[in-house]
Parts: C-alpha cells; structure tokens; sequence
C-alpha cells in the first residue's frame, strides 16, 4: 500500500501559477512508486479564474479538491481551514501555490521521511527585492534571538508535517496562530532542508512590509516569547530614556537625541501592539471560515 500525503495550497489570485503547480507536483509524485497524494486548495475568495481552472483539472485529476471561502479570512485562518479535511493520521504538507517554493521538494522529502518527523524547508538563498529580504532577516532575527533559535530563521509555513503534528494542529484553537513555531513546538523531531525560493514569475507579492499579514504573523511570533520580549524592550526602553535625560543638548548631540526619540518611540509603539494582540489572543478564539 502507498504511503500518501495531504496537500494544503492556499490561495488568492493566482490564475497564472495554479496549472503549473498542479502539474510540478503530479510530475514530481509519478517519478516514485511508493507514495501518492492528495492536493487541497483553500481559495480564499479569488476574484480572478484561479478557481474556474482548478475545477477544470479537478475532472482530469481526482486527488484534487477545492473548498471556496465565501469572504477574503486571510492567509491564516485559510490554512487553518485546510487541516478540517485532513485526518488526523495523515502525513500534510504546506506550501503556496505561487512557484517561489519548489513543489517538486515535497515528493522528493516525503517518499524518504521518518514517522514522527518533521520536515523544516529554510531559506538558504531567496530571490526577493533587497529591501523585502533586509526587513525579513531583520524580522527573523529578532524571533530567532527570544525564541532562543526555536523560531527556525529563514522558514515560513512550508513544511512536511507528521500525524502526531496533524493531530495537534486540529486540535488547536488559538486564533492567528504563529505556524512557523506552532508546528515547530508540536514536532518530535525537527529535520531542516535548505532550499533556494525562486522569485515570483506571476503577479506581485499579496505579502508586503505595507500589508496586515507580515506584522501579524511577526507579532504573533513575539507573542509566543511575551516574556523574554518585555524584558529586553523595557531594558532598552529604560537604557534609552536615561541616556536622554543625561545627554546634554547642543548642536552636536541634536542628532543622537533624535535617534533616540524615535527609537523609544518605536519601542513604545512595539510594546503596545504587543500587548494589545496577547489581549486580544487571551479574549478571542478560533474563527470558524465560512465555505461554499
């Protein structure tokens, strides 16, 4: 009997990839005799014909399934909706569906895994715009140093994930989880593969430093490590202020003042959306997504 894999692909808008990928991972599957798959897409409310072409390969290809989303929910809360149509014994693998991450990875990983192993695709070389690969190292950096390296650096949510994993995640209720630690932090054994992503061919990036995603995701990340966070903010919020009010104005020091202005503030400003989302995290479970 064949070892077989869930496949969960969220999206949005990605008319232009969802054929090749659908085809890359087929592909990739056929050249083991082993192993099979099934492919879950979560649409999260597309307006353009990713899900007319699903459904057109979904008649060819019967290990395709899709659920819509009857409203945009967002990436996490899409991915979340995924794991409700996988068994809690199956092996599930997460990736997106725009080509950056290589879905020939899965098949490849898969057909020699481990029974409780879990499978960590990092970033040892990406193909982004400067600035976009700056602010995420600076982002993982910082997660990777008050997790003390139990954020992984350079990983997101693409990852192979053992039952024992699956089981957890269903059973999980937080709302806007962290998915790059909450399958770390459920894993008994954690294998990383370094892999290169590619730059996106299609459409532009839906995952910017001006959209919501990005900050959710790394204050969600923070708020795994509330503690060790607050320590070195207050630290420094207090090393700041203090060498403020010692710091004697002249022309000279107006710059450093400056500096020092603006990074308290933006120490305040962290803390406060930190404190915020534990608060917010504490009062607010689960968001059930509605689907067609």
């Amino acid at each position: 009997m064949k070892k077989k894999i869930s496949i969960i692909a969220t999206f949005y808008n990605e008319e232009k990839s969802i054929e090749k990928f659908i085809n890359r991972i087929d592909n990739s599957f056929k050249k083991f005799k082993k192993i099979d798959y099934d492919l879950i897409f979560i649409d999260d409310c597309s307006t353009d014909s990713s899900n007319i072409l699903i459904k057109k390969k979904q008649k060819k290809n019967k290990k395709i399934k899709i659920k819509t989303l009857i409203k945009r929910y967002g990436h996490n809360l899409s991915l979340q909706t995924g794991f409700d149509f996988i068994s809690k014994k199956n092996f599930v693998a997460v990736i997106d569906c725009d080509l950056q991450d290589d879905p020939e990875l899965i098949a490849k990983n898969f057909v020699k895994i481990k029974q409780n192993e879990t499978i960590h695709f990092v970033r040892k070389k990406r193909e982004d715009p400067i600035f976009q690969k700056f602010y995420s190292y600076l982002a993982y950096r910082m997660l990777n140093f008050i997790s003390k390296g139990k954020i992984i650096m350079q990983t997101s949510h693409f990852k192979i994930l053992p039952p024992i994993v699956v089981s957890k995640v269903k059973k999980n209720r937080e709302i806007d989880p962290y998915w790059n630690y909450l399958f770390t932090k459920f894993s008994l054994v954690n294998k990383i593969v370094y892999y290169a992503k590619k730059k996106r061919v299609y459409g532009s990036s839906k995952f910017t430093i001006f959209t919501l995603n990005p900050w959710l995701n790394f204050f969600s990340g923070i708020n795994c490590f509330r503690k060790k966070f607050i320590t070195i903010i207050s630290t420094l919020l207090i090393i700041n202020i203090t060498t403020l009010l010692l710091t004697y104005y002249n022309f000279y020091n107006a710059i450093v003042i400056l500096f020092l202005t603006l990074f308290s503030c933006l120490l305040i400003t962290s803390l406060s959306i930190s404190s915020y989302l534990h608060y917010y995290k504490k009062k607010n479970k689960r968001i059930y997504c509605i689907y067609k």
